[in-house]
């Protein structure tokens, strides 16, 4: 596919090297010339400096012919316009990042009026993101599959838990939950575990199932921790804002604290129900005067990494179970120790993933299959996916025990008539099915690829 994207800064960036790895034609518009030269040396990539409202500028980076058009820079107008522009020049589907929550109280009617396939918010994004991970306390990260009723959920093998020293099949026969692990990543390295792995405090563990399935098992594997109720939030950003929404939703009590009165008055005002703190969140005397032991929950939210990740380790040895930390930069998130590592949230990345799944869904269209969605899991190395079962895939009417997988490759979900279950080696795989494939080969993006070669049986 040919995909033209206006705006080099991280998100454009990320999502220029993952869809130039998948051979994707990428297209990089920028007005920083040194930013486009940056990107250019870097990567695969072709290169136009100017606005992405610039109809010549457009017309000489072929806007008109892209199968998807990508508008990521920082202004919301430029993003809606330059969409507007690319769509009625010829583009296939057009994408825009936009912030304003303005905007985003209208985005059906704006999609409908301009023809948008996709808006995002990055703060709304996190906040969705962290919003998961807090209703369920034992994890590091929460992805979910609506049309399966499945959930993944990521989490560290604690020295307690009655799984270490156990293998799969053990803990299939101890605990009668139906639940799957499906990927297990211990130093540095994610494998596919098959019946016979070997559990192992500190392990990174993906495990499957229904939500309820998935609590039942965390609590007789002594790996859950008690519902988070009481949330402390530092910064009152968008995303605070968006994120106490949501856990209000839950019945989950929110503290704001906001350095900045302005702000404050705006807070108080647009979130009744939450306490908001007029005081300088990164002053841990105050934090602690303030209550921070009896939270559940800490989430950082200023406008500074560094601020974030102190905050983070800050709360953390003063006991708090659950800390999330806010880091965009990836090489500040590279350096934080194991507990703070598994909870990190950016927002920039989390849009660039949505971004580059929703391309991957729009280039696997075939008769074979289609991809619904994909999520990466342990530390972007596992792929989970969802396909629909077409009539033409290999597989399609055998039993599972029948189907030569591939080695790196595991089903993790079978969905039929709005009823997902974890498969065992009797289930048939047939046409309109739909599947959750988690595999470590980022490299497959059609359902036949799940199947192994003669080499690989």
């Amino acid at each position: 596919m040919r995909i033209v994207i206006a705006g080099a800064g991280k998100v454009g960036q990320t999502v220029a090297e993952q869809l130039t790895a998948e051979g994707h034609d990428v297209v990089i518009i920028d007005q920083s010339r040194a930013r486009l030269e940056e990107v250019m040396n870097s990567m695969d990539v072709i290169g136009y400096c100017g606005s992405a409202t610039n109809l010549s500028v457009l017309e000489e980076a072929s806007a008109g012919t892209a199968d998807v058009f990508l508008a990521v820079t920082t202004g919301d107008e430029i993003n809606l316009l330059g969409c507007v522009f690319a769509r009625k020049m010829g583009a296939g589907h057009t994408m825009a990042r936009i912030r304003n929550p303005e905007y985003m109280d209208s985005v059906h009617v704006m999609r409908e009026l301009t023809e948008l396939s996709l808006a995002l918010n990055p703060d709304q994004v996190a906040a969705e993101e962290i919003s998961r991970v807090l209703q369920f306390p034992s994890a590091a990260r929460v992805e979910s599959f609506p049309d399966c009723g499945f959930e993944l959920i990521t989490f560290r093998l604690p020295g307690e838990s009655r799984l270490c020293g156990l293998t799969l099949r053990e803990m299939d026969r101890k605990f009668s939950d139906r639940v799957l692990v499906c990927a297990v990543e211990r130093s540095g390295v994610v494998l596919i575990p098959r019946g016979e792995f070997v559990l192992r405090e500190g392990d990174t563990v993906t495990v499957t199932g229904t939500q309820n399935n998935l609590r039942r098992f965390f609590s007789s594997a002594g790996a859950y921790r008690r519902p988070v109720k009481r949330v402390t939030i530092v910064g009152g950003s968008r995303i605070s804002v968006y994120l106490t929404l949501l856990l209000e939703k839950t019945g989950i009590h929110t503290v704001i604290l906001e350095s900045s009165r302005e702000r404050c008055d705006y807070l108080a005002e647009a979130l009744p129900k939450a306490d908001v703190i007029c005081s300088d969140g990164t002053n841990t005397t105050a934090l602690q005067e303030m209550g921070l032991t009896d939270a559940d929950g800490f989430v950082t939210l200023t406008n500074l990494d560094e601020n974030n990740i102190i905050l983070g380790m800050f709360a953390r040895r003063a006991g708090v179970e659950k800390v999330i930390t806010k880091v965009n930069n990836a090489r500040f998130a590279e350096l934080m120790d194991d507990s703070l590592r598994a909870s990190i949230i950016s927002p920039k990345e989390l849009v660039a993933e949505k971004i580059v799944a929703y391309v991957r869904s729009l280039s696997n269209t075939g008769d074979d299959s289609t991809m619904e969605s994909m999520c990466y899991l342990g530390a972007d190395k596992v792929v989970a996916a969802e396909f629909v079962v077409g009539a033409g895939f290999r597989g399609a009417g055998q039993k599972l025990k029948d189907m030569a997988l591939r080695r790196d490759v595991i089903l993790a979900c079978v969905e039929r008539n709005g009823k997902g279950a974890i498969p065992d080696g009797q289930t048939e795989i047939l046409p309109g099915d739909r599947v959750i494939v988690v595999t470590t080969n980022r490299s497959i993006r059609a359902l036949d690829e799940i199947l192994a070669s003669e080499k690989q049986a």
